[in-house]
């Protein structure tokens, strides 16, 4: 990766007048956003068909993609449909339920009207890499949602000839799986060579794990730890960290490691090349379950007590060492881990919303970054960082902002915003000596100026705390952005709250927590405007 800065945001959240954020308009107005602000990169979550919680982290299929967010409006200039079929919604939320219904409708509808004889269409169903997710799609809705486990009629246990002569019983609505697969793939492609074509790559996010009733799982139970009657006796989590003091049960039914190892990792392989044809780059969530995996006994009611067992590590990547990835290398990190990282040259993770710690040393604080990290005020996991600011209490909060002037001052950062209006119960001739010591220009000669930085670090870190409780929330998101934007790390990536300074109002995802509030996040067309106000630097 070359040096760059882009923004972290789900499709899920665009605007647009569907319900949820689609393909459509309101991505391409969020290219064209990008590209007048200075960013070269969009981060998305991952692309993949969301189940009960909707998160995008636990999919029915590796290989498949969200009929949520295809583009209605497109489907009516191609005369699948009249724009009075399509359900329309302003809302600030994503209601799921109702989007999830009310496109199905609309997409059953187009299909109705589709050539299943176009050429295209043709040509995609014989290169025939969405049969599975189809497959699995069609049988989970004749079963009414059902684990497979429960599934009866012989199919319960994946039989090929079985499952063929399902398909061929239930051939309409197969096809209209793989339609949905068609139309995102179409529009998708396209909308990535018009951001290519205006200078924006696409940072893609792969998860590790995937849903126990999946169509992996179902067809290639091989690959997976499972027990008895094919079940997992233990599954993925991890231990209690800074996101939950309770560890985080997800609940996945985990890799059969041994096995992949026999097989050359194929299945893997084949997904990280899958990935690569979608995006620019390639985020691997939680890479440390590649090196060494958490593993939670299947009946446990939290992660508290799980075991730690060995994963392929680096032998994975063995002739992948030049793919575009990117390591999230966040939570419980050990030598083991550190040593894998070193050994792939992945870039890391480094997330400044965990280094406001007060500690100087905390490898997280953006003036310790080394040069082969990804650098995030926050990823979508976390409270945004004006949200978390605003609900520290009054010591951390002084704490904190104090560590993002110290911070932005080493790192020769402009504090002229953030100290434009300290509120504080400071005499005033005290407060003017204390800003201008902090915003008075630098000395052009290196060794004095670096006197100073050193002098101003001094000041900072004798003053009184109740200076920094006086400082605004937002002004310090925004000093934090532009710190992390300083920093040496190859890449920063903001999430699109961070950039608007947006509060907890505003938040992706809480984890261990499923809520409706979840993933719901939605943003305006107006704030697309306000990404050339945060003109990236680097």
């Amino acid at each position: 990766m070359q040096r760059e800065a882009g923004v972290l945001l789900s499709v899920s959240s665009l605007p647009s007048k569907e319900g949820i954020g689609t393909l459509g308009e309101g991505a391409y107005a969020f290219v064209d956003g990008l590209r007048a602000g200075g960013f070269t990169i969009w981060q998305v979550l991952p692309l993949t068909p969301t189940r009960e919680g909707n998160s995008p982290y636990s999919s029915i299929a590796a290989f498949a993609l969200n009929p949520l967010f295809i583009d209605l409006f497109a489907l009516v200039k191609e005369g699948l449909l009249q724009e009075e079929e399509i359900f329309c919604s302003a809302g600030e939320k994503v209601d799921y339920e109702k989007v999830k219904r009310e496109k199905a409708k609309s997409l059953r509808l187009a299909f109705s009207r589709f050539d299943i004889e176009n050429a295209d269409f043709a040509a995609f169903l014989r290169e025939n890499e969405y049969k599975d997710y189809a497959m699995f799609a069609t049988m989970l809705e004749y079963f009414d949602g059902k684990l497979f486990y429960d599934w009866g009629e012989g199919l319960s246990v994946y039989d090929e000839e079985k499952a063929e002569a399902f398909l061929a019983a239930h051939r309409a609505e197969y096809l209209y799986h793989l339609f949905t697969q068609y139309l995102f793939l179409k529009q998708w492609r396209a909308l990535k060579a018009y951001a290519n074509g205006v200078g924006i790559k696409i940072l893609g996010d792969m998860p590790i794990y995937l849903a126990l009733n999946s169509a992996e799982v179902y067809k290639y139970p091989e690959l997976f730890l499972l027990g008895e009657g094919r079940r997992p006796s233990k599954v993925a989590g991890v231990p209690p960290d800074y996101f939950n003091a309770e560890g985080q049960l997800w609940g996945n039914p985990l890799y059969d490691w041994a096995y992949m190892k026999e097989t050359g990792y194929r299945w893997w392989r084949e997904r990280i090349a899958r990935e690569l044809e979608l995006f620019d780059y390639l985020r691997i969530d939680h890479f440390r379950g590649l090196d060494r995996f958490y593993a939670v006994e299947a009946d446990a009611s939290d992660a508290k007590h799980g075991v730690w067992m060995q994963g392929p590590g680096a032998a994975l990547f063995e002739g992948l060492l030049d793919e575009p990835i990117i390591a999230e290398d966040l939570g419980y990190i050990d030598e083991s881990l550190r040593k894998m990282l070193s050994d792939v040259g992945f870039p890391g993770m480094k997330v400044y919303e965990f280094g406001l710690d007060g500690d100087p040393w905390n490898e997280h604080k953006p003036a310790n970054y080394k040069e082969n990290v990804v650098a995030y005020t926050g990823t979508h996991d976390n409270m945004p960082l004006c949200g978390y600011l605003r609900a520290l209490s009054e010591k951390e909060f002084a704490v904190a902002a104090r560590d993002i002037l110290v911070q932005a001052t080493v790192l020769e950062v402009s504090l002229e915003e953030v100290l434009g209006d300290v509120k504080a119960e400071i005499p005033a001739s005290d407060r003017a000596a204390f800003v201008s010591a902090l915003t008075k220009p630098y000395p052009e000669d290196a060794a004095a100026k670096q006197a100073e930085i050193r002098a101003r670090v001094a000041l900072l870190e004798r003053v009184d705390m109740s200076y920094f409780g006086a400082l605004d929330s937002r002004r310090l998101t925004h000093t934090a952005v532009a710190t992390v934007l300083a920093s040496k790390a190859k890449c920063a990536v903001f999430p699109m709250q961070d950039l608007l300074a947006l509060g907890a109002e505003s938040r992706m995802n809480t984890p261990a927590l499923v809520s409706e509030e979840n993933w719901a996040w939605r943003m305006t067309k107006e704030m697309i405007g306000r990404l050339a106000e945060r003109k990236a630097s680097r």
